[in-house]
């Protein structure tokens, strides 16, 4: 089959899920074809010497095997590969890299702590459609499998912060035995409070307008809630510990079922939620709402606009 040479991908290797999304750029600035993903959990595959099991290799691997198709009328020069944590601190990433990018056929950029905030930032601004909102001044949470970046800027990032703290590493670390238990979710909240108080935020982290955060985590969190704004869902603490409740009402991470909420995010929902709780709680956060752009929507905009 020939290729189309208006369609763009950008494919994003997350430490929690593997996702492509397929753009026409007939339209400006694009109109999407199709979204896929699924869940990898490549994250919990990382051992405590930060080495990737060969099972977590596998899971990857089989992953792209079945997303490739989605790609078999874009131009490979048109494929925008990305991967964020787990790939950027695995010791034996390349074992991976060098696989996944045979079956891909293109090459994998690993992004910093840094580009990967940017890019993320560059996605949530264009998808925030009020024009109120795009004018002020933003601070952007994404919460990963297995990091979290906080993004302060108004159209641009001005202040990028990088943290090892993302909902699959988060949920092997504080759920034993996969348990849901309150003190549980109580001491991941702590551990995510105490990861950003520590943090040397300077005064400028103080200054902005609004909180939006973004990717699936905070997608599901916002999902639940039925709180709106300009049209843009959004969290705040009495919402969230509404969601605490529920979450309460499972024993262990695998029974995490909710309507409306996808069901390969149950089980790392509960570890996202103390994440997010615990920024919250450390920055004094009141309301936080949710854009449906993030990391993939910034790389197709950088892609299509390298200027921005």
């Amino acid at each position: 089959m020939h290729t189309l040479t208006y369609l763009v991908a950008a494919i994003d290797l997350g430490s929690n899920s593997f996702h492509v999304t397929v753009v026409d750029t007939a339209e400006a600035p694009y109109r999407i074809v199709s979204r896929s993903g699924e869940k990898v959990q490549l994250a919990a595959g990382l051992d405590e010497q930060g080495f990737l099991s060969q099972e977590a290799i596998d899971r990857g691997l089989n992953c792209l095997q079945r997303l490739v198709p989605k790609l078999k009328q874009v131009a490979l020069k048109n494929c925008h590969v990305v991967a964020t944590n787990t790939l950027r601190v695995a010791h034996n990433r390349m074992h991976f890299i060098r696989q996944a990018e045979a079956i891909l056929g293109v090459p994998i950029r690993v992004l910093t702590g840094e580009e990967e905030a940017s890019l993320i930032f560059s996605g949530v601004v264009g998808e925030v459609s009020s024009s109120d909102y795009q004018l002020r001044k933003k601070l952007v949470i994404d919460i990963g499998g297995g990091s979290t970046e906080l993004i302060l800027g108004q159209q641009h990032p001005q202040h990028l912060q990088s943290f090892p703290m993302g909902c699959v590493a988060f949920s092997s670390q504080f759920f034993p035995h996969r348990k849901i238990q309150q003190s549980y979710i109580q001491n991941a909240v702590e551990a995510a409070k105490n990861i950003i108080d520590k943090a040397t935020l300077s005064d400028s982290w103080d200054s902005w307008q609004m909180c939006i955060g973004s990717s699936g985590t905070i997608k599901a969190l916002a999902g639940l809630s039925t709180l709106t704004d300009h049209g843009m869902p959004y969290l705040d603490l009495a919402s969230m510990n509404q969601v605490e409740d529920q979450l309460l009402a499972f024993e262990n991470l695998d029974e995490v079922v909710i309507e409306g909420l996808r069901p390969d995010r149950g089980e790392v929902l509960p570890a996202g939620y103390a994440i997010l709780k615990g920024i919250m709680l450390s920055l004094k956060l009141d309301r936080i709402y949710f854009s449906s752009g993030a990391l993939r929507e910034g790389v197709l905009l950088r892609a299509l606009q390298p200027d921005t």
